[in-house]
C-alpha cells in the first residue's frame, strides 16, 4: 500500500477569521487544490495561441504573446519546423514565478527559410515566411 504525505494547514481558532478566509478562498485548506490557487498555474497549460494565413507572397504566423517583452522570446527553425518559445512572467505580491509556453508549425517546403522575418507588436508576434520564387503564382501565356 503506498501513501501519499501531503501538508495539512490547522484551522484558525478565531471563527469570525475562518469564515472570512472560507469566502476569499474555500480551498486553500486542502492539500490536493493548492496548486489551483497559482495563478500561473492554469496559464502554463495553455497553449500558445497562433493563426496561420497566407496570400500571394507570403504565409503568416501571429502568434498572441500578451505582455512579453522582446528578449523573452526565441524562435529556431530546424528542418522545417519552426518553434515558438515564450518565457511569460507572473509577478504576485512580491514574488515571481515564470513559465515557459511552446509552439511548433511545420513549414511547406514552399518557404524560402533564408528570408524568414519576426517582429514583435502590441502583444502579437508576427512571423513572416516568404514563398520560393518558384512557389509564387505566375501567369502562363498562350503561344
Amino acid at each position: 500500500m503506498i501513501m501519499k504525505l501531503t501538508n495539512y494547514c490547522a484551522p484558525k481558532t478565531n471563527r469570525e477569521s475562518n469564515v472570512e478566509d472560507w469566502l476569499l478562498s474555500p480551498f486553500a485548506g486542502l492539500p490536493a487544490f493548492t496548486r489551483y490557487l497559482d495563478p500561473g498555474y492554469f496559464s502554463a497549460q495553455k497553449p500558445l495561441v497562433a493563426e496561420v494565413h497566407e496570400d500571394a507572397e507570403n504565409f503568416y504566423a501571429n502568434f498572441e504573446v500578451p505582455g512579453v517583452k522582446k528578449e523573452n522570446v526565441k524562435l529556431d527553425l530546424n528542418n522545417r519546423l519552426l518553434t515558438v518559445n515564450v518565457e511569460k512572467k507572473v509577478r504576485q505580491g512580491e514574488s515571481e514565478s515564470s513559465y515557459t509556453l511552446t509552439r511548433s508549425i511545420s513549414l511547406p517546403d514552399s518557404v524560402n527559410p533564408e528570408k524568414i522575418s519576426a517582429k514583435l507588436e502590441d502583444g502579437i508576434l508576427v512571423v513572416t515566411l516568404p514563398k520560393a520564387e518558384q512557389s509564387k503564382p505566375r501567369s502562363i501565356e498562350l503561344s
